[in-house]
Order: C-alpha cells, then sequence, then structure tokens
C-alpha cells in the first residue's frame, strides 16, 4: 500500500515523460532504511513497463561487491563486457548504449553498498544522459552516508548536473500512519505508532504485522546487524544509547558505556547515532529498542545503574528520568521516590495520563499498605481526569480495600464518595446510589470534616441528575454549609454548582445561571480546573437540553478549549458529547457528526460521554435517510443503564423520531412510555414537551404534565408563535417541525424549503406524509432541477465543492472557511455521496457537468 507518495510519484513520471520523449533524466532518490523508496520506484516501474523496458538491479551488502554489480543485474548484456575487461571507458560507453537502445526505466536499488565501479558508471551516465530516451533513478540510504563514504563524492560531483537532481523520500506522518492502521484493521493508536516508528514505512507495517505483540523479528534483525558491524567498544556506547533512551552528549555516552569518546565518534559515523541539536540518539525508537532488548538483564541492570549515578550528579531534578533508571537498576526506594515526584509535577503542569504513568511506576516498586493506598487514590484521581474510568475505578476499589484492612473509616469514605462519582461516569447509576449513601453512613459517624461535606454535596449531585430539586436543596444547603465552615473552596463550587444546575432544571434559569457562574468564578480564583470544567459542563448541557443554543455554545466552546488546555479529556469528550446534541437541533448535522463521530470510534470514551454523541448521531444520520439504527441502539442501551431522566429522554426522544422519520409512528407509544412516566413524576418541563410531542405523533396519550416548554406547549396546540420562538433559538428542525401541521400550505412549504436547505430528506418525505395522513394541503415537494441542484447540496457543501474545484485541499479549505478539518471531511464525504462520485477530481467533473461548477 502507497502512502503519502502521490506528489513524488507524479514528479518521478513527469521525468519519465520527459525521458521516453528524448531527454534522458537521472534521479537519486534518497531515503532512510525502510522509508518506502523501494515501493515508490516499483509503483513507477508498474507505470512504465507498458511504455518502455523497465530494467531493475542493484547492491548488497552480503558479500564483497562484484564490479558493476547493479549495472549486470538490471543489463546483463554487459556481463561478457565486463568479464573481459579492458578500458573502463569504453566500457561505460557500451553500458550506455545498451540502455540507450530501449527507451524506458532503469533502477539501480541501495547505491550506498555498490562498489566503486558502478559509482563510477553513474557519474558517468548521468554527465551523458540528456539524447538518452531513459529515466535512470537510483536509490541510496542517505543517513547512512557519511563524509568518507564513497558515494559523498559522486553527490558532489553530480550537484551541478542540469539532468540531475535528488529527491528526498519523508518518513510518513500521523495521517499517513493512521491509513495503514486502517487497512490492516488494527486498533491501535495511530499517534503513538508514529512516535515509536519515527513514520518509517517498514517499521509500521512490520509492527503492524505483528499487532504490537513483540518487536518484529525481520526489524530487530535489520537493526542489531548494523550494530554488530561496529567495534566492541562502540557497541559498549550504542548499549549505552539504548538505556539513556532520549539524546545525551557524548562525554554522558562514553561514561556511562565505559569508553572513551572515539568510541562515540564511530557509532556516529556508522550512522547508528545521530546528532540532534548537540545531542546523539538512535533515529527510531524501535532501534533503541532492539538494542536494548538484545542485552542481557545484568547488563541492562548495570547500564541502568550507571546511568542513575551520572544523572544524579548531573540533575537530580529529572525525577522522570531518575524513577526510570532506578527501576531499571533494581533500587526500588529510589525508584518511587523519584516517580511520585514526577507524577506530582506532570500533574500540577496539568499533564495528567503523564501523571497516571508515573503513579503506575511507583506502584509496581512500592510496598507497605498505607503507602500503596495513597498511591491507588492518586492513580485513580488522574486515570479520572484522562477518561480512563475502568482503571480509575480499580484504583479506587483497591484503596478502598487497603484502607478497610487498616481500620481507617475516614479514607474508606472518602473512597466510596469516589466510587460513587465514578461509577456514575462509567454509566452504573445504581452503584453510584450505592456508593454514595455508604459514603455519608459513614463519614457522619466521624467528626464534621472536608470528606463528609464532600459526600453531602456528591449526594446532591446525584439528586440534581436524577431531577430531584428537594433533595438537592437539600444536601447541597448541607455541603455548602461545612465547606463554609471549613474554608473548601473546592466543595463551595462543587455544591453551588449541583444547587444551580438543580435551580436551571426546574426552570429557574436566572438563579441558576448565577449560582454556575459563582462556581465558575470560585473554581477559577482557586485553581481548581476540574470544578471550572464541571461548571462549563452544566452551564453548556443545560443550555443543551433547553435549546438555549447561543448560551451552549459560549459556555461548551469555552469549556472545550479550556480542558483541552489542560489535558483534562472525559470533560472535554462529555462537551463535546453535548454539543453534537445542540449541532444536531440547529440543523448543522457536518458539524454534529464531527463533533460525535471521534468519541463514538474512540474505545475509550466514558458511556456518559458516548450517549449523548450516538444520540446525536443517531438523529443527523435518520433526518438525513441514513441508516442510524447502530447508533440509536447504543444511545439507548447506555441510557436505560444509567437510568436518569437527563440521559433516557434524549435518546427515547431520538427513537421516537426515528420511528416517526421510518413511518412507523404507531411504535412510539410502547418506546416513550416509561421515560413519559418519569418525566411527569419530575415534572420536567423540557423533556414532558417533546415527549408529549413525539406521543401526539404516535398516537398516544400525551396528557398530564403539570409544566412543558412554552415552545413545545404552543406546537401541541397548533399555535404558530412556535415557530418564531423555534427560528430565534436558531432551529430549524423543530421550527420545521412546529409548521408541519399549519392548516396554510405555504407555511409548510417554507419549513420543507428548510428542511431541504440542511439536507434532512427523511425530515421532508415525514413531514409530507404526516399532512396527508391529516387531510391537510401538501406543499410543494423540493424540485432539484428546478432549483439548478440535482444533487441537493447544502448551501455549505456547494460552497466546499466550489473549493474542491479551485483545487485546494483539506487543511486549505479548513483554513478558508475556518473549520476543523474533521468537519471539512464530513463536507466533502456528503458531496462525494449525493453526487455518487469516489473520488474528489471526479465529483468536481460531475459537478461541472451538472452546472454547480462553472465550466
Amino acid at each position: 500500500m502507497l502512502v503519502e507518495r502521490d506528489d513524488l510519484l507524479a514528479e518521478l513520471v513527469t521525468d519519465l515523460d520527459d525521458a521516453l520523449a528524448g531527454s534522458g533524466r537521472v534521479v537519486l532518490l534518497g531515503g532512510e532504511a525502510g522509508v518506502g523508496k523501494t515501493a515508490l520506484v516499483r509503483a513507477l516501474a508498474r507505470m512504465a513497463e507498458p511504455r518502455g523496458r523497465v530494467r531493475i538491479g542493484g547492491a548488497d551488502n552480503i558479500t564483497t561487491p562484484g564490479a558493476l554489480g547493479a549495472f549486470q543485474d538490471a543489463v546483463p548484456e554487459i556481463a561478457e563486457s565486463v568479464a573481459a575487461g579492458g578500458d573502463r571507458i569504453r566500457l561505460f560507453r557500451r553500458l550506455r548504449d545498451l540502455i540507450a537502445a530501449t527507451p524506458g526505466l532503469l533502477v539501480i536499488e541501495d547505491l550506498h553498498w555498490a562498489d566503486e565501479a558502478t559509482l563510477d558508471a553513474l557519474r558517468f551516465l548521468a554527465r551523458r544522459i540528456e539524447p538518452v530516451p531513459v529515466l535512470l533513478v537510483a536509490t541510496f540510504r542517505h543517513d547512512e552516508i557519511t563524509a568518507r563514504h564513497p558515494l559523498t563524492a559522486l553527490l558532489g560531483d553530480l550537484a551541478t548536473a542540469t539532468e540531475v537532481r535528488r529527491l528526498l523520500v519523508p518518513p510518513l506522518t500521523v495521517e499517513g500512519v493512521a491509513r495503514l492502521v486502517a487497512a490492516a484493521g488494527d486498533a491501535v493508536d495511530p499517534t503513538a505508532l508514529h512516535l515509536r516508528t519515527g513514520g518509517n514505512a517498514f517499521f509500521v507495517t512490520e509492527s503492524l504485522a505483528v499487532r504490537g505483540v513483540a518487536l518484529p523479528a525481520s526489524v530487530s534483525d535489520a537493526i542489531l546487524a548494523r550494530v554488530a558491524r561496529l567495534t566492541p567498544a562502540a557497541q559498549d556506547v550504542a548499549a549505552a544509547a539504548a538505556i539513556l533512551g532520549a539524546g545525551a552528549d557524548a562525554e554522558l555516552l562514553a561514561r556511562i558505556g565505559a569508553q572513551d569518546l572515539d568510541a562515540v565518534d564511530e557509532c556516529a559515523d556508522a550512522g547508528v547515532l545521530i546528532e540532534v541539536d548537540g545531542t546523539l540518539g538512535f533515529r527510531h525508537e524501535l532501534a533503541r529498542e532492539a538494542v536494548e532488548q538484545s542485552l542481557s538483564a545484568v547488563r541492562r541492570r548495570q547500564l541502568h545503574g550507571r546511568a542513575l549515578r551520572a544523572l544524579t550528579e548531573r540533575s537530580p531534578e529529572d525525577h522522570r528520568t531518575l524513577a526510570h533508571h532506578a527501576a531499571g537498576c533494581g533500587d526500588e526506594a529510589a525508584a518511587v521516590a523519584h516517580a511520585v515526584a514526577a507524577a506530582e509535577r506532570a500533574a500540577h503542569g496539568s499533564a495528567h495520563r503523564e501523571a497516571a504513568e508515573h503513579y503506575r511506576l511507583a506502584l509496581r516498586h512500592c510496598g507497605g499498605a498505607t503507602r500503596r493506598a495513597a498511591l491507588f487514590v492518586a492513580l485513580s484521581y488522574e486515570c479520572y481526569l484522562t477518561d480512563q474510568l475502568p482503571e480509575a475505578l480499580t484504583a479506587r476499589q483497591q484503596a478502598l480495600e487497603l484502607h478497610e484492612l487498616a481500620g481507617d473509616a475516614l479514607r474508606r469514605g472518602d473512597d466510596e464518595r469516589w466510587l460513587s462519582r465514578l461509577s456514575w461516569f462509567s454509566g452504573h447509576g445504581d452503584d453510584a446510589q450505592r456508593y454514595g449513601l455508604r459514603a455519608v453512613v459513614t463519614l457522619e459517624q466521624l467528626p464534621p470534616s472536608v470528606e463528609l461535606a464532600w459526600a453531602y454535596s456528591n449526594y446532591a449531585q446525584l439528586r440534581m441528575l436524577a431531577e430531584e430539586p428537594d433533595e438537592v436543596e437539600r444536601w447541597g444547603r448541607k455541603a455548602l454549609e461545612l465547606a463554609r465552615t471549613l474554608g473548601s473552596a473546592d466543595i463551595e463550587s462543587h455544591a453551588l454548582n449541583n444547587l444551580g444546575t438543580a435551580e436551571l432544571q426546574s426552570g429557574r434559569v436566572t438563579q441558576g445561571r448565577q449560582d454556575l457562574n459563582r462556581s465558575l468564578d470560585i473554581a477559577r480564583a482557586a485553581d481548581l480546573p476540574e470544578h471550572v470544567a464541571r461548571a462549563y459542563t452544566n452551564l453548556g448541557s443545560s443550555a443543551v437540553l433547553q435549546k438555549r443554543f447561543v448560551d451552549a455554545h459560549e459556555a461548551l466552546g469555552a469549556g472545550i478549549a479550556f480542558c483541552e488546555d489542560r489535558d483534562l479529556d472525559s470533560w472535554a469528550s462529555y462537551m463535546a458529547a453535548c454539543l453534537s446534541l445542540a449541532l444536531a437541533d440547529q440543523g448543522r448535522f457536518d458539524e454534529a457528526l464531527a463533533a460525535a463521530d471521534p468519541l463514538l470510534e474512540h474505545v475509550g470514551t466514558a458511556p456518559v460521554s458516548l450517549m449523548p454523541a450516538a444520540g446525536a448521531a443517531a438523529r443527523v444520520l435518520a433526518r438525513r435517510g441514513d441508516d442510524a439504527t447502530p447508533r440509536l441502539d447504543l444511545a439507548l442501551r447506555l441510557a436505560r443503564e444509567a437510568g436518569e431522566l437527563q440521559r433516557l429522554a434524549p435518546a427515547v426522544c431520538a427513537a421516537a423520531e426515528h420511528a416517526w422519520l421510518s413511518g412507523d409512528p404507531g411504535a412510539i407509544g410502547e418506546l416513550t412510555e416509561s421515560t413519559w412516566a418519569l418525566a411527569l413524576a419530575h415534572d420536567e418541563e423540557w423533556a414532558a414537551g417533546e415527549l408529549a410531542w413525539w406521543r401526539m405523533l404516535g398516537g398516544a396519550s400525551h396528557a398530564g404534565a403539570r409544566r412543558m416548554a412554552e415552545p413545545f406547549a404552543l406546537m401541541l396546540v397548533g399555535d404558530r408563535r412556535a415557530i418564531g420562538m423555534w427560528t430565534e433559538r436558531d432551529c430549524p428542525i423543530w421550527a420545521a417541525y412546529a409548521a408541519m401541521l399549519d392548516p396554510d400550505a405555504s407555511v409548510a412549504d417554507q419549513a420543507v424549503r428548510a428542511l431541504d436547505g440542511i439536507g434532512a430528506a427523511a425530515a421532508i418525505e415525514a413531514l409530507l406524509r404526516t399532512r396527508r395522513e391529516h387531510g391537510l394541503v401538501l406543499p410543494r415537494r423540493p424540485r432539484a432541477q428546478a432549483r439548478g441542484n440535482p444533487a441537493q447540496l447544502t448551501a455549505r457543501e456547494l460552497e466546499v465543492l466550489g473549493l474542491l474545484g479551485e483545487g485546494l485541499s483539506t487543511p486549505e479549505i479548513a483554513e478558508r472557511l475556518i473549520l476543523s478539518r474533521r468537519t471539512v471531511e464530513h463536507h466533502i464525504a456528503a458531496v462525494l455521496r449525493k453526487l455518487g462520485e469516489p473520488t474528489r477530481g471526479r465529483a468536481v467533473a460531475a459537478a461541472t457537468r451538472q452546472g454547480l461548477l462553472p465550466v
């Protein structure tokens, strides 16, 4: 699979065209071992075969090279002349005449291993190639060409030759690695694999071939063969570099390898180590791993010990590195001390994933129940912040067991409170309730404490999530009073957040926003990132549920940016999921999928984020007329496991809308029955409003709600003011639904046009079907040809299509339109789908034929 080589291949094809037209060329194609030079020239050869003769030869390092060995492989007719010996210039002329006789492509691979005669012949040919109808491509490993290598002189001699040019094959980008990962059907993280392999195509494909089980033998053997050509002293330096990992200066390498500086120079001269910014290290992480794994356990411990001593003298504050070497040499006390210090520093810098890794290291070397319990607590928290919820739960459960064994009731109660929180995040509502109550009971038996205040506030949060405002007030005020007595800003912020969110749920929007903004201010002033994130989340998610989209975008946009800057993945994911719901209702379908799809495709996304993301994606797909079933099933399953109205209502409403769109409104009553009862019991006006609407369309009872959000209440009685209210909220989907049963066909016509403009084809069909069933006059169906847009592209899709027609790439379109790349990719995918074309070029051609683009 040739990835990210199209531009290079195009250049080579141009050179081939020139050569076959009678103007010969030489291309010196450089690149590191495994980067894909051979794959590139073989692709070129396949393209050249129908047009001329293809000759391929190469050098190797198995034995001493034979005279003109690579050329003899490619042009076997020269063998007799080579065997005969004699004048070399005559021999080179004979070679030139032979290749000139048949136009085509001549490839010489691995020039860095070629004999002197081959290099001289190439020099001769390159200076006389112009009238020869042949493209000569010679590949070489540019990273293995030292100042004293014979090829260096040749490259210098040909630098000014007009028919000769050099090309470099670069490593793959992260996107290129991702394409290979996708083609292999592997679940490995492309970014991590890119970092590990340096983007080397050979290393990537070999790693994927063994699916990360171990270092591929083919890679290891190739690397170790190169190291084996060094002297023993230089091999010791290479071993030291493998232990050190990151680049090191020559003096440090010599000290840890117990050799002199000449051995360091040998490693650099051979290309085993390369210099970057004054330090020496391996070119790839896989190369370092291969050398390290070749060392005996005793040798590794010895080298780590030397590194620990040397680096402790040099940089005692580098706890991350010192922890690694302490672990490597078996100094467990030093490993724990440095790992904990490194974790605390990482967490302070908002590098929470790195902090978690340091705590894992400390736990691997730590004894003593008390210290281990504290480390499990710390690890759980860092995992919680980075959306690694299964490990966060496991670590906290282990801490709970250790605290129970120690009889530490205070710590046990705090563990129970945290397990409640983590269970809720994991979508286990019953466990969250059970642990939350246990925490309150455990801690109320002890003197008032910060831990008790947290337990109160956590339980208030659970009641808020269950939409029980009186209980939120009871437990939230207890938490707030104790927090202020203790002077705890974080608990005060948390308690105000619960109270404010409950007020929003009860329709007291002004008071609710005031309390939530107060919670945000306290968290910011006290530098409490998680509480800042939580305030943004509840400000934004409440606005989404109440369809206050301006407020939603303001809070969620600021919150996502805040969390991404601080590596708070779980919060950023949840806010992105909430944002996808808003975008879906605003008819910004491609943007909604761009927000939801990464969460749905990521294996580690928490259920609490999966629910809204799946629901949003299902609604977009259903409204377009695409298959929404897998997304809808996921949203429903997770929501039912959570059991909370704020999770159930969006998922069940999505299912009800899907039934209506699919022509099965009779299923809506049963689908919504239990959730409708829950909404009535909680007196939740927005959930009750939307559920009532779908139940009305499904012919089910929709009476009994004490409160109902005004736009829905107006829709249910056919009041045209609902259309204006939805329009003011920037909600074209619901504005169209509000106009659906209007007796005036012109009002419904505007609704159809609005739905058509955002690509909601299935919604149009359902609207027309519903009006027909109610005996209402049907508006005109959209006529694509009349609009000059037979593909029914949206305005944004037409805009993207126009930029594709200008030849812009995805990044360039994203920059021009101020959109994310993923959003642009979704727009492009929609354009291709609607035009029925597989590629961008064919889509542009089709659009031009249809009059969508100027000729």
